[in-house]
């Protein structure tokens, strides 16, 4: 009964939410829990997901020398790293830090999904930019996600490392049409940050 209630306040619409929408329910939803237990494993390298969940890690190389480092950083800092071809993020006000909420509007056979996330954890080095964030009650998934650029011997990447799993039947029964959703970012992300870096 519990995962059909929770299936019911999944964020589903006919037509696109306007920003005050999404924004109204990222306030409603930015001290609720993370839909997870493993809060904040993803600070660091993961071999293997956690018990039920799916682990993914790819990347890519965006190039090489500083300033591609700082463009690739710039875009991450604004979570430019999403494909407009089928989402947009909308962030809440405020700069990229631990507790910062935004959410991803995803848009697929012909209706949209709102997905609220919070921010766990920011690294801002010279070498290294990254940040991981949670689902929140609402998002179709649950589980955690890092992304990060990187400098090193001049060489630029960006990698993506994440473990989720749907939560509930109706996530469970899309479940194929929502790994193709993942595939897809998957690939997408990459080209979107080497636009960026170039």
């Amino acid at each position: 009964m519990a995962e059909v209630a929770l299936a019911i306040r999944l964020m589903f619409y006919l037509r696109a939410p306007t920003d005050e929408q999404v924004l109204a329910l990222l306030r409603d939803r930015a001290h609720q829990a993370f839909t997870y237990e493993d809060v904040g494993i993803t600070r660091g390298s993961l071999e293997a997901a956690p018990s039920g969940f799916t682990l993914d890690r790819y990347g890519v190389e965006l190039g090489r020398g500083q300033a591609v480092f700082e463009r690739a950083r710039a875009a991450l800092r604004r979570i430019d790293n999403y494909p407009p071809s089928f989402t947009r993020v909308v962030r809440s006000p405020g700069d990229l830090a631990p507790g910062f909420t935004f959410a991803t509007l995803a848009s697929h056979l012909g209706f949209h999904s709102v997905h609220p996330c919070r921010v766990i954890h920011v690294i801002d080095v010279s070498d290294c930019f990254a940040f991981c964030f949670g689902t929140l009650p609402g998002h179709a998934e649950s589980g955690e996600e890092r992304f990060e650029v990187s400098i090193e011997s001049d060489v630029v990447r960006y990698d993506v490392q994440a473990f989720s799993r749907p939560i509930s039947l109706m996530s469970r029964i899309g479940a194929p049409i929502a790994r193709a959703l993942q595939v897809r970012f998957q690939r997408e992300t990459l080209d979107v940050m080497r636009a960026h870096a170039g």
